[in-house]
């Protein structure tokens, strides 16, 4: 009798675990496949003041099934992306159409009152493209230029404004999220002196952006590319003996000098050497970036006393080493030329050939007063 007694408590154990564990598995899955908390009380607020009547999100070109998911998990939208993805593909069959949308966290009950969305009720919104702002714009932002030129730039054709992406690019606790993602954004970059977090980091290319966008979709895709050139080079920023934010600043100061990819090499070696000499590093790039001097500016002040002898973090000529951070947004090219400099000519200086086109080289002062005797001042008209 004991012995039948202990089997039947074994098998109620058993199916009290097995239904135990059936009904944890149901409420897993259910509350997987539920909107979260946050989204559906208006707390995801593209300006971050909170509640908000919807929630901005944005479905990129070609993202129309599980990366879609995974950003609105990751934007905390939904609670589990993995799940929702099963079960859109098993029982809705939804794609989502692209653009710009406005979420909405309550529906019509049909009553005349309101209810909180439902997550099929959210594909199904995500789903249909007449919810969506779909025009776009293309924009082609210049090697070698500021990013406060960016921001002008998507300022004027996008719903963003210019100085909005400057304070964004410019906040703290902004950049920090993003650094798990992209590991070319370093502690450097916080150093008090530097004038805005992400100068050179946003890639010199063209894009295309929906217009009605925010400033973290913009950001994301100008760092995108960014990883890209980073990933390809990963072994030799790990090789340099510059760090990741030396290397970016280096290569802004060549590509603002030049550019030129047939010099940008020994450019760049002419800078190592001078600090290695040691010396100033010297370039008056840097200081027209100290005094927020345009291009066409700097190109007319030249090497004038004025701007290179005022003290400054980011003047090279008044201070020692590199300057706080980049001064302009680089190419590819001149990334390239930053990790692989060219010392083996011994050059300490060189000046546009403003008569021939390019750059000349010199290893001398005096070499270098004819150069610019002779290829700058002669033809610099």
């Amino acid at each position: 009798m004991k012995k039948k007694s202990k089997i039947l408590i074994a098998i109620f154990s058993v199916l009290f675990l097995i239904l135990a564990l059936i009904f944890g598995i149901i409420f897993y899955v259910r509350s997987s496949l539920k909107l979260t908390d946050k989204f559906l009380n208006g707390e995801i607020c593209e300006n971050g003041q909170a509640p908000c009547d919807f929630t901005v999100f944005i479905v990129d070109e070609g993202a129309y099934g599980k990366s879609t998911l995974d950003k609105l998990e990751t934007e905390g939208i939904i609670r589990n992306s993995d799940m929702v993805y099963y079960y859109n593909r098993i029982f809705t069959g939804y794609s989502f159409a692209a653009g710009y949308f406005e979420l909405p966290h309550e529906v019509d009950d049909g009553n005349g009152g309101k209810r909180k969305i439902t997550l099929d009720e959210l594909m199904a919104y995500l789903a249909d493209p007449a919810n969506a702002h779909q025009d776009t714009v293309t924009l082609t932002f210049d090697e070698g230029d500021f990013i406060r030129s960016y921001a002008k730039i998507l300022g004027e054709n996008t719903t963003v404004s210019e100085e909005e992406l400057l304070a964004y690019w410019n906040d703290e606790s902004v950049i920090r999220s993003y650094m798990a993602e992209y590991p070319f954004l370093t502690e450097d970059i916080f150093d008090k002196d530097v004038k805005y977090y992400l100068e050179g980091y946003l890639f010199p290319d063209t894009y295309e952006f929906f217009e009605f966008t925010n400033p973290d979709e913009i950001t994301r895709r100008f760092l995108d590319r960014t990883l890209d050139v980073y990933n390809r080079h990963i072994d030799e920023f790990n090789a340099s003996e510059f760090s990741i934010h030396e290397v970016f600043t280096l290569a802004s100061i060549v590509q603002w000098e030049s550019g030129d990819p047939e010099d940008s090499k020994l450019i760049a070696g002419v800078f190592v050497t001078r600090l290695k000499a040691p010396e100033i590093l010297g370039s008056t790039v840097t200081a027209c970036y100290a005094f927020d001097l345009s291009k066409e500016e700097c190109y007319n002040v030249g090497d004038t006393l004025d701007y290179t002898w005022r003290p400054d973090p980011y003047n090279t000529y008044t201070v020692q080493g590199f300057p706080p951070g980049p001064v302009c947004c680089p190419n590819e090219t001149v990334i390239n030329a930053a990790l692989h400099p060219d010392t083996s000519e011994g050059y300490f200086f060189f000046s546009a050939d403003m008569c021939n086109g390019g750059t000349v080289f010199a290893r001398t002062e005096a070499e270098h007063e004819y150069n610019i005797q002779h290829y700058y001042l002669a033809c610099d008209y």
